[in-house]
């Protein structure tokens, strides 16, 4: 096997990780210092051009309109050429099943997507994130909501088709990443023989896999009931996300759920452990949360931080909880009540069927609403610090 370069943060947890899973570490930490060529040419071609003049011509290769495209820099046009619509293997049909289980259990997915995102952050993906300060402003909440919006667009029927929504956002997120990255080189702040890549392949791999897998199984542990044919639909509609996000075919594992679930283990153990960055940022996003909720009253804004944080503490775990300083709490039967308040809800829906829908219809709303922007732009960042930044 040829040498591996290893970022000098990761050399302590590439030797725990080695223990456990000596390839899948090594390829891992291989991937920390490779960053996504084709995203990353398209948006150094975009650099002559001003803001309004970048998104037109973004906007142009996602809607497939040719006559902007065809005055688009070469690697722009490449990028779009080489972007697949979906691949034989992603059948729209079959991944009904996965769009049904999300949202007859959306009150329960979206804080299991917190949650889950927090664990992200606890990566030195956090570190990329916080340079831009983006979840720490006045611009948090957009962030959650454009992460929101964009689970909501893919768990949609037909979404990952090239007209769908889902495609689209997953492209332009492909994008702002590539951007940011682009801005943090540029900044001469990120020394990559310490730290790797900024939002390195590994990273996104982590969290497609991460928002796959763990997302179920917080779901789950919060009191969704999810049957095999819904798991399987679930990881192939996030193999095809990923795909569209820049992760390579080789990590996507085709749609096997222990693989990825493997993958978060030895990503989570390669990891250093969360610094300042990752803190900062996450104890921000949850504070970011009541706003997302529509909550004004101080004590209903707070009541609902504190259970964040209890929740959060009960699914990541004590330790982890404990690296990122959140608040020490008990967490005893916390989701055993919680299970059995949604187990309640679903017994009263099979005996009212139109309490069912009014419940269905009303998370729905819920998840609208919180996600709702006043445009679904196609803007990427043109500063790396967000307040200095062009609102995207």
């Amino acid at each position: 096997m040829r040498e591996i370069k290893i970022p000098s943060v990761y050399q302590a947890g590439y030797e725990k990780a080695s223990a456990l899973n000596p390839s899948l570490a090594a390829k891992y930490i291989e991937y920390t210092t490779i960053d996504d060529p084709i995203a990353d040419d398209a948006v150094e071609s975009l650099v002559p051009f001003d803001t309004e003049e970048m998104t037109r011509l973004i906007k142009g290769g996602i809607d497939q309109d040719e006559k902007t495209l065809a005055n688009a820099p070469q690697p722009l046009r490449d990028f779009f050429d080489q972007i697949p619509p979906p691949p034989p293997w992603y059948n729209a049909n079959a991944v009904r099943a996965g769009c049904q289980a999300f949202h007859a259990y959306s009150d329960l997915f979206i804080p299991a997507f917190v949650v889950v995102t927090l664990q992200n952050i606890s990566t030195l993906i956090g570190k990329s994130f916080h340079m831009t300060g983006r979840v720490e402003t006045k611009y948090g909440s957009r962030r959650i909501k454009q992460n929101i919006r964009h689970l909501i667009e893919i768990m949609l029927p037909g979404a990952l088709n090239r007209q769908g929504d889902g495609w689209k956002l997953s492209v332009r997120t492909r994008l702002i990443h590539a951007q940011i990255r682009h801005l943090i080189r540029a900044s001469g702040t990120w020394d990559e023989s310490i730290y790797g890549t900024p939002l390195s392949t590994a990273h996104i791999a982590f969290a497609s896999a991460n928002f796959s897998t763990t997302l179920m199984d917080y779901a789950e542990r919060l009191g969704a009931s999810l049957d095999a044919e819904a798991r399987v639909a679930f990881m192939q509609i996030w193999r095809c996300a990923g795909l569209l996000l820049g992760t390579p075919e080789e990590l996507l594992f085709e749609g096997d759920e222990a693989m990825a679930a493997e993958l978060c283990r030895i990503a989570l153990a390669c990891e250093p452990l969360p610094g300042e960055d990752a803190i900062m940022i996450a104890h921000a996003l949850i504070k970011t949360l009541p706003d997302i909720a529509g909550k004004t009253d101080p004590a209903a804004r707070q009541s609902m931080v504190n259970h964040v944080y209890r929740v959060a503490r009960a699914l990541l775990g004590d330790e982890l909880a404990d690296q990122l300083e959140f608040p020490r709490q008990s967490t005893v039967g916390l989701l055993t009540w919680m299970k059995g308040m949604r187990q309640f809800v679903r017994v009263s829906h099979r005996m009212v069927p139109n309490l069912a829908r009014k419940w269905r219809g009303n998370n729905f709303v819920f998840l609208l609403e919180a996600s709702a922007l006043d445009d679904v732009s196609y803007r990427i960042p043109d500063h790396l610090k967000a307040e200095q930044a062009t609102p995207w």
